[in-house]
């Protein structure tokens, strides 16, 4: 672990090929937030509602290069986003788009930033966990692990928890404030599944074909469950159950206290980050095919599904509808009760992060190298 402090990595103002841009030191209007972290809060549940939701078909509201493709949802906080692509974590406006700072870090960012308490976490392909000043980019500290941090941190209690997707894996627990190692677990293979907290402890699936529970203080194994393939997806925790999506084509409910199998529904394909919301399980699929299924929560069986004729790449955000991104470049909006599509809106590339629902906006990253807003 190496601390840095002061502005180290800012750039603002100044784009990749050198050339000047607008930027101003504070967003226009602070109110627009209520997404701080990957699937909007530590649980992974995709719950949408209370960030905001958009209802008729979107039009673009700004486009802004980022330094690279954009692999993970952006973060919405107190009228800023916050986005990660190619070799730098850039903060725009939420109104408008215009930069307010620029910080560059080593190694490509896949890893969707969590802001908590006027800091910015996020992970990267070189080895690192960065703590970046919220106002300003500036680095606080940077933690070294033992591979790329691809998977979202999620912070809990003043503790950040982070996964890598080293050969050997290891999800740590590392101090918010100093950035120095609380605890580390080790798993057999690597970890690109974003942890979940829920009452004290964090689950997280494993590339090993497992889905682990991992005490939050102290980081000993509470229990593990054996799946059939790895277990890419992250999971969601909601009324003391598990979701998580297998490479298996399995969706599976886990009990939170023993691991213990409450269902498992199957799919047409690798299953994706579930999302849990009023007792319904949102999922797509990741195959040519690709599907979105509503399942109920508590008995898995089938409420609706949609044949989308291409992957479902991301987990959903649901508020008024279930939105999702697509292999095609789309981002589509189902109706939460039949599956009905409400609208479509495209980008120029893939979309494989998240799209964000903050205010009356949807903000979506794609491998094109572009974050857009759509309203």
């Amino acid at each position: 672990m190496t601390l840095a402090t002061g502005g180290a990595g800012a750039l603002a103002g100044c784009l990749g090929d050198g050339s000047e841009e607008p930027t101003r030191e504070a967003p226009l209007d602070p109110a627009v937030g209520g997404a701080p972290t990957f699937q909007y809060d530590r649980r992974n549940t995709g719950d949408a509602d209370a960030a905001g939701s958009v209802d008729a078909e979107p039009a673009e509201r700004f486009r802004v290069r980022t330094d690279g493709p954009v692999y993970a949802s952006p973060a919405v906080v107190e009228g800023v986003v916050y986005v990660g692509g190619g070799r730098r974590v850039d903060a725009v406006d939420a109104t408008d788009g215009v930069r307010l700072w620029s910080a560059e870090v080593r190694g490509a960012v896949r890893s969707a930033p969590a802001v908590v308490d006027g800091t910015v976490y996020v992970g990267t392909r070189g080895d690192r966990l960065y703590a970046l000043d919220a106002d300003d980019g500036g680095e606080r500290w940077h933690f070294d692990a033992n591979g790329p941090v691809d998977a979202a941190p999620v912070v809990s209690e003043g503790v950040v928890y982070a996964a890598t997707r080293a050969t050997e894996g290891r999800v740590y627990a590392i101090d918010a404030d100093t950035g120095a190692e609380r605890w580390r677990f080790g798993t057999a293979y690597r970890v690109i599944s974003s942890p979940a907290i829920l009452d004290e402890v964090v689950y997280v699936g494993g590339w090993d074909s497992a889905v682990y529970a991992i005490d939050a203080g102290d980081g000993t194994e509470r229990w593990r469950v054996g799946t059939e393939q790895p277990v890419l997806s992250s999971p969601a925790a909601a009324d003391g159950t598990i979701y998580i999506g297998g490479n298996d084509e399995t969706v599976y409910a886990l009990d939170a206290i023993d691991g213990g199998e409450r269902w498992a529904s199957e799919t047409n394909g690798i299953a994706t980050t579930p999302g849990v919301v009023d007792g319904v399980v949102y999922v797509g699929t990741e195959t040519d095919a690709g599907r979105v299924y509503a399942l109920d929560a508590d008995d898995g069986s089938e409420r609706w599904r949609v044949d989308a004729g291409t992957a479902i790449t991301t987990p959903p955000s649901v508020a008024d509808s279930v939105c999702v991104g697509r292999r095609d470049g789309s981002v589509v909006a189902y109706r939460r009760d039949d599956g009905t599509e409400r609208w479509r809106i495209g980008t120029d590339g893939e979309v494989r992060a998240t799209p964000t629902l903050a205010g009356d906006a949807v903000y979506v990253g794609s491998t094109d190298g572009s974050l857009y807003a759509f309203d």
